[in-house]
């Protein structure tokens, strides 16, 4: 079978291995249909995330349908479509005890600490399958991941229900995330970005707001909107230092801030603001099996506009290129999904 292999920064090898085969009564062996590439994932390509492994078999977000089972298997059968949580978690450790495996201690990650599903076929244990009705789309399968993050961001504030929900950013995570927050019952939605076109496809999705903060700061969006009340929670989909000032100086007191994009560099925090105005900064990491149940029936419903998510869909045979294509045209690429086995 063919798999891609990341040799080292900027170098994907295709490469044909041998099937790999079921060893363990609980394990199933998957066929890749498609497979999604990730902010994360460019960040492996070029050798920028600090925690991958290298070499390694990326790809975290795949839909695949199931091509055997081990002798323990009772809740899959051989040709059914899965989604699959690519968190890798011990269960032992408080944090899994509790439901919360998106922090185990001992977390790892398919296709970024150990290798994912960049391949035709890869084996894992069915505790990280979800079911997915039959003739759910793959293609659309695929963005169930992504959009678990998106779900998970905005469960992460119990000031969601009925507040005012500000998110930055209006890429895939942050357009996905604005749109959970509406589906799970958010009173008001508004995203910023700098780019326009990812705004005016947020309006599409039926977001309520969106402002261009390269046209004015982040409080002023939020006060332009929300008025008075202000932002009851606000999203960070981005991840920079820059981001995280000015979410602290557009919050009011009370405000929750939650942290979902992938910072690579450490904030100075101005802490009087956070203690004197009871200001909740939560970091939030992923998705817990819920979120993914959640994803999984607002997508299939069709709550959730995917129209132009998806920006480009490669061959697998020409994996490689994508990477290039997204280098090159950064502001075009939503999602790229890679066809693996929907032939």
């Amino acid at each position: 079978m063919k798999v891609a292999r990341l040799i080292k920064p900027g170098e994907i090898l295709l490469e044909e291995v041998a099937k790999p085969q079921v060893k363990k009564g609980t394990e199933v062996l998957l066929k890749t249909l498609y497979f999604g590439i990730c902010g994360s994932d460019m960040q492996i390509y070029h050798g920028l995330h600090k925690y991958a492994a290298m070499p390694v078999i990326m790809g975290h977000e795949v839909a695949a349908l199931i091509e055997e089972v081990g002798t323990d298997v009772s809740d899959y059968k051989v040709g059914q479509k899965v989604a699959v949580e690519p968190q890798i978690y011990c269960g032992e450790c408080y944090p899994c005890q509790i439901g919360r495996f998106n922090v185990c201690e001992n977390l790892k990650v398919f296709g970024v600490h150990t290798d994912g599903f960049n391949a035709e076929y890869v084996v894992c244990d069915q505790k990280y399958l979800h079911h997915v009705p039959d003739d759910m789309d793959p293609q659309i399968l695929a963005l169930v991941e992504p959009f678990a993050v998106g779900v998970g961001s905005a469960k992460r504030s119990s000031r969601l229900a009925g507040g005012n929900v500000c998110v930055i950013g209006a890429g895939t995570i942050g357009n996905f995330t604005a749109q959970a927050a509406k589906g799970l019952g958010a009173k008001k939605v508004l995203v910023t970005d700098l780019v326009d076109d990812k705004l005016n496809y947020a309006l599409e999705c039926g977001i309520d707001y969106v402002e261009n903060t390269s046209k004015m700061s982040l409080k002023e969006a939020i006060e332009k909107n929300f008025g008075k009340q202000k932002a009851d929670v606000i999203i960070d989909c981005v991840g920079m230092p820059i981001i995280f000032e000015q979410m602290l100086e557009a919050a009011r007191p009370s405000s929750d801030l939650v942290v979902t994009g992938n910072y690579k560099k450490s904030v100075t925090i101005e802490m009087p603001l956070i203690q004197r105005q009871e200001i909740s900064v939560l970091g939030h990491m992923m998705y817990v099996r819920e979120d993914y149940t959640d994803a999984i029936r607002l997508l299939y419903e069709g709550k959730v506009n995917t129209e132009k998510i998806i920006s480009k869909v490669y061959d697998f045979d020409n994996y490689p290129e994508a990477y290039l294509y997204w280098e090159n045209n950064p502001q075009d690429v939503m999602k790229i999904l890679v066809n693996v086995g929907d032939k």
